[in-house]
């Protein structure tokens, strides 16, 4: 630290210790959020197909309104496009097995996805695989369905729609993640300037001030009343200022 004179010469705000504290909080805050955003990814997938599993289910349960569990081809399409699948399978606990498919053929199934085994990390990282692949993926999901658990359904389905949900999903989260790590690093920015910083650039302008000019008595600092760790440093300062004079 430079002295001109009895006058200090501070860093600038930007290399200043508030700004240091200010720069790690909000550094800590991201770090947190991308803590907590990683499994809320994953559990986001993972709810997106429980959903389609549910659509599909109720769209192949209209096979049961007809005694050869077969629809005409303009409705098993309609079917299919709403629950957005080229196949719906199911099995249900009493042994019936229902099925429909697209007419126009089913594409080649690029990855397969079994909803029963759901570890921790595996659905990470298959959240952060879907967001890495930009082209389009088939994909045959397997699991329980949601309306009967004791029901299997199958469905092959694009991928793109996942993605684009799972995007908007991290984008809100991410916008919400920066206006947390502002507000906090703000306020903890604050109250450390109030709390640490300013007293603590009080004690470096006595100090520096002392030395330039120790038999000055208008450079000694004033007793402080704060009982934490600060205040006992600037009592301190005080004392050692007067009994050097």
């Amino acid at each position: 630290m430079a002295i001109n004179g009895n006058r200090p010469l501070l860093p600038p705000p930007t290399k200043s210790l508030s700004a240091r504290v200010l720069l790690m909080t909000i550094i800590f805050v991201m770090l947190a959020e991308v803590l907590i955003y990683a499994p809320s990814a994953g559990r986001f997938r993972y709810e997106y197909l429980r959903d389609r599993l549910a659509t599909a289910h109720v769209a192949v349960l209209a096979l049961l309104a007809t005694p050869d569990y077969m629809v005409s081809e303009s409705l098993q399409a309609e079917l299919l496009q709403h629950a957005g699948a080229y196949i719906i399978g199911l099995k249900r606990p009493d042994g019936v097995k229902l099925m429909m498919h697209a007419k126009a053929g089913v594409p080649t199934i690029d990855a397969n996805f079994d909803l029963t085994e759901r570890s921790f990390f595996a659905l990470i990282g298959d959240a952060f695989a879907t967001i890495a692949h930009p082209a389009n993926r088939v994909l045959r999901v397997v699991g329980p369905s949601p309306k009967i658990p004791q029901a299997t359904v199958e469905i092959v389905i694009d991928e793109a729609p996942m993605r684009s949900a799972l995007l908007d999903y991290s984008e809100r989260v991410l916008a919400l993640s920066i206006v947390i790590s502002l507000i906090t690093a703000s306020l903890v920015y604050f109250s450390l300037q109030w709390m640490m910083i300013r007293p603590m650039r009080r004690l470096t302008e006595s100090m520096v001030a002392f030395r330039g000019d120790p038999e000055n008595a208008s450079t000694q600092g004033k007793l402080s009343r704060r009982s934490d760790e600060i205040g006992v440093a600037e009592r301190e300062l005080v004392q050692m200022q007067a009994g050097l004079r």
